[in-house]
């Protein structure tokens, strides 16, 4: 049987492409790259950017009245002849602490570097009630010179108080996934308040030249006092350590130590640990 010629040439073409190599028969296109994943729950996390929140926790200070008795003695007697008497003499007890809950809020923006995070953080915290401490203090003391002899006797009192307070700081942690540990140094501006006030008395006596006892009053008794007021902004140094935990993409969680140190403040030296946890969004 003979084929007819509209067979012929199909089958001649299917012969041909038989004859083509292996390799070029099996070639199949490249599979597409993976779709990217973004960071799951446990994963990277970017940590660059914006963000900001509120923290309430608890702020205890110390506060140091330091050389205040001394100088408001100086005051009450410059130039007397007891003047060496009564500075050497006045005092206050050397500080007291007091403790009060706090409120506030912070924002900050954070720039990647390798494996470093840095960034810019400014943060405002306002104390519940004014952190109060004050004290008192009573003595008295007798000096010889020559045929005279200078008593003063004293009462010091004097108040301190540490209320808002904002800090500027810049920041450095290490990301670890999720978490972000951070250390912190930055400049405190915060409201102080002081207040002081020394009453004393001075006689002076004439020494017995027969039996070396306290003879008549020559001078006195006569009233020497001063006081001192001041209420305004003083400026500081705070340190901290901390770690945020960012436990959704935009939501995070903080925990914080700060210690502050301000600056002298008319013979007052106050410093403060703050404990403060807080919750933030990030942008």
């Amino acid at each position: 049987m003979r084929l007819s010629a509209r067979l012929i040439a199909p089958l001649a073409a299917v012969a041909a492409l038989s004859t083509l190599p292996a390799g070029a028969a099996d070639y199949r296109l490249p599979s597409p790259p993976p779709l990217y994943e973004g960071p799951s729950g446990s994963g990277e996390f970017n940590w660059g950017g914006l963000y900001g929140g509120i923290h309430a926790g608890v702020t205890s200070a110390d506060i140091d009245f330091g050389q205040m008795a001394q100088q408001l003695a100086t005051d009450a007697y410059t130039n007397l002849v007891a003047q060496d008497l009564a500075v050497d003499i006045a005092r206050l007890r050397s500080s007291g602490s007091d403790r009060q809950n706090n409120i506030g809020g912070f924002i900050g923006y954070n720039l990647l570097y390798d494996d470093v995070v840095v960034g810019v953080e400014l943060e405002y915290t306002h104390m519940m009630d004014k952190m109060v401490y004050q004290d008192s203090f009573s003595d008295a003391r007798r000096r010889d010179r020559g045929g005279f002899s200078d008593a003063v006797s004293y009462n010091v009192s004097a108040r301190g108080s540490l209320a808002d307070y904002g800090i500027l700081k810049l920041r450095a942690g290490y990301p670890m996934g999720r978490f972000l540990p951070f250390a912190t140094i930055g400049m405190v501006i915060g409201e102080q308040r002081l207040s002081g006030a020394y009453n004393s008395s001075y006689t002076e006596y004439l020494i017995d030249p027969v039996t070396g006892g306290l003879g008549a009053i020559n001078v006195g008794p006569v009233a020497r006092n001063a006081s001192s007021s001041k209420t305004g902004f003083n400026i500081g140094a705070a340190f901290g350590v901390g770690l945020d935990w960012a436990i959704l993409d935009n939501f995070m969680l903080r925990a914080e130590y700060q210690y502050i140190a301000m600056s002298d403040y008319k013979g007052m030296e106050t410093t403060a640990n703050a404990f403060r946890l807080g919750a933030g969004v990030k942008y």
